[in-house]
């Protein structure tokens, strides 16, 4: 399932740079990245052994202050799954010992939430590069322009789609009048009127 937290960051306010990492999955400075995995990202590696503590040693020697993010609402990986806690409080242990701050969040928007506030605190200097960076770059043109569609406050991905199917361009769907929007599927009056006030309101305005 594609991750939705950079569409979350956008609509926080931040300016995100879409771009291949070699390590982490977002990048706020020069010294500080984060590593996210979901609750299911977690379970996957304690029963098949997948490869997180390598990436997570790659990302230390990388950055001076790497930071994971475990997310999910069942932030202890118990409930509804058979799994010795053990070998749940050895995984944890496991990540301390590298010293590497663990933060847990509930949802793609909390996730989110804690990028922003980091990054904030790292660009009171200002001499510290600001670029929050996914790993989006396998992307088609024709994905990456759905993505800003669906970036819009209220459109949703399938939405965006036949946006861009009807007028062919991000450029036209910014561009069409509101009688016109609302005869694309799914998109109502509601959804159009939004369009219109996003794309010709003035900077700065409520």
């Amino acid at each position: 399932m594609r991750s939705r937290v950079p569409e979350a960051l956008v609509k926080l306010g931040a300016e995100i740079e879409i771009s291949t990492l070699k390590t982490g999955d977002y990048v706020v400075s020069d010294r500080v990245a984060f590593e996210r995995k979901t609750v299911d990202d977690v379970f996957a590696t304690l029963i098949e052994r997948r490869e997180l503590f390598s990436q997570l040693m790659d990302l230390a020697k990388s950055y001076r202050k790497p930071i994971l993010i475990i997310e999910g609402e069942d932030i202890f990986f118990f409930s509804g799954r058979r799994m010795n806690p053990k070998a749940i409080q050895g995984f944890l242990n496991s990540i301390a010992l590298m010293r590497i701050p663990t933060i847990y969040t509930l949802n793609e928007a909390e996730t989110a939430q804690v990028i922003t506030m980091i990054a904030e605190k790292e660009q009171i200097n200002k001499t510290r590069p600001f670029n929050l960076h996914g790993k989006r770059s396998h992307l088609s043109q024709s994905k990456v322009k759905e993505y800003i569609i669906s970036s819009l406050p209220g459109i949703g991905q399938v939405a965006a789609g036949n946006l861009l199917k009807h007028f062919g361009s991000v450029e036209n769907v910014m561009t069409a009048p509101l009688e016109e929007l609302m005869n694309v599927e799914r998109v109502g009056y509601k959804t159009a009127k939004r369009i219109r006030e996003f794309a010709g309101g003035r900077y700065g305005s409520k």
